[in-house]
């Protein structure tokens, strides 16, 4: 086994050092404990995109004949190790860039492509999500959200929610049920939808960190025009997969939690309790769970080399992450006492608040992007072969 990149990697990765170095300003650099909170960073994160567009970075894995780069998965691992060790925010259109305009290449029209792509890359128009509805999270085929043709336009019906970003969106990819009668997985159409028309309410759902971010929407006889179908009336479940598809993990993660357990052996330093057995014993878990997640990430990405397509094993990597993360942030409001009880924004918290908020951060990591009670069925089941529960 070589874990080491090849030298074309290595200087692959000088190259994304260098433009970081040149391009990321220091005041908009952070250290990756808490991460940003949208609602106070939106023009940074815009800025950043446009930076990031410019610079060529955001078409990076696309085929030459699209304006890309045709980056190896190793190489997009790279660069995305190399945006987080610089503490670079994240940017403002980040689905629309991952997995929209990525669908949009694949499966759009023409009118679709020429209209929507590079506005949606340059941060132009801002997609949201409309998948999840509050009896349909987990069971995305059981939404409910109606789409009717009338007068030669889809009107829309319906609500979503978890909705991220929906409250500064232009626009939104969204899946309705086109044909009640067909089974659940086939009357479904994704449809892009104008949020700025009256037919549209976004309540932005404020959580325990303040924050905002996750919106419900409400559709009232919203309307679509026919161009902005995506595919046919019953595609939907299959772009809905084909998106889910664009979602890639690679090693950015893996650099996070490496900073994080480092800012966690310095805690415990300046809390004075570096000397105290359990905590070192915390400390040093904290590391070895974060190398091992390293490891992990590095398999995968072998695989995604050899072209392999991934199996249920992500489900190990989701229930991974999200389980340490949220021990590891457990630690450190533990190491902090008292102080460990106040809000972030208290005057008299530690370090600005960035442990206490990445810990309520980290309780949403274990439902977000599938549940660990779904993840650890799924394990069970497709993984390990055991017979259904139920």
């Amino acid at each position: 086994m070589d874990l080491r990149f090849s030298p074309k990697d290595e200087a692959f990765r000088e190259e994304v050092r260098s433009w970081l170095d040149a391009n990321l300003p220091a005041d908009w650099r952070h250290r990756g404990v808490g991460g940003y909170r949208e609602e106070e960073e939106e023009s940074i994160q815009r800025d950043w995109q446009r930076r990031l567009y410019e610079g060529g970075w955001l078409k990076l894995d696309w085929p030459a004949d699209d304006g890309g780069r045709e980056a190896t998965p190793v190489q997009l691992a790279i660069y995305q190790e190399e945006l987080s060790r610089a503490g670079a925010p994240p940017i403002i259109g980040r689905l629309g860039v991952t997995l929209l305009a990525p669908l949009l290449r694949v499966f759009g029209s023409d009118w679709q492509k020429q209209t929507y792509i590079e506005a949606i890359l340059k941060g132009d128009l801002v997609f949201c999500q409309g998948f999840s509805e509050p009896n349909a999270g987990s069971d995305l085929a059981a939404l409910k959200t109606r789409a009717e043709k009338r007068d030669g336009r889809w009107v829309l019906n319906g609500q979503k929610i978890w909705s991220s970003g929906a409250h500064y969106s232009d626009g939104s990819f969204l899946l309705a049920r086109t044909d009640p009668e067909a089974p659940e997985h086939k009357g479904i159409g994704m449809f892009l939808v104008d949020m700025h028309q009256p037919g549209i309410e976004v309540r932005p759902i404020i959580q325990m960190t303040g924050s905002g971010e996750f919106c419900e929407i409400f559709l009232t006889d919203a309307q679509v025009e026919e161009k902005d179908l995506v595919g046919g009336p019953a595609d939907g479940w299959k772009l809905a997969m084909a998106t889910f598809g664009f979602e890639r993990g690679g090693l950015a993660n893996a650099s996070r939690f490496e900073r994080a357990v480092a800012a966690l052996a310095d805690l415990a330093r300046a809390r004075g309790a570096g000397s105290d057995p359990l905590v070192r014993q915390q400390v040093a878990q904290a590391h070895i769970e974060a190398q091992i997640f390293r490891l992990t990430g590095l398999r995968n990405l072998t695989k995604a080399q050899q072209r392999q397509v991934p199996g249920p094993e992500a489900s190990l990597t989701k229930l991974y992450w999200s389980e340490m993360d949220k021990r590891m942030q457990e630690t450190a409001v533990g190491l902090q006492g008292m102080y460990g009880a106040l809000a972030p924004d208290s005057p008299w918290s530690i370090e600005e608040g960035r442990w206490q908020y990445g810990w309520m951060w980290s309780l949403a990591e274990t439902i977000y992007a599938g549940s660990s009670e779904i993840q650890r069925n799924i394990i069970a089941e497709r993984v390990l072969g055991l017979p259904r529960g139920r």
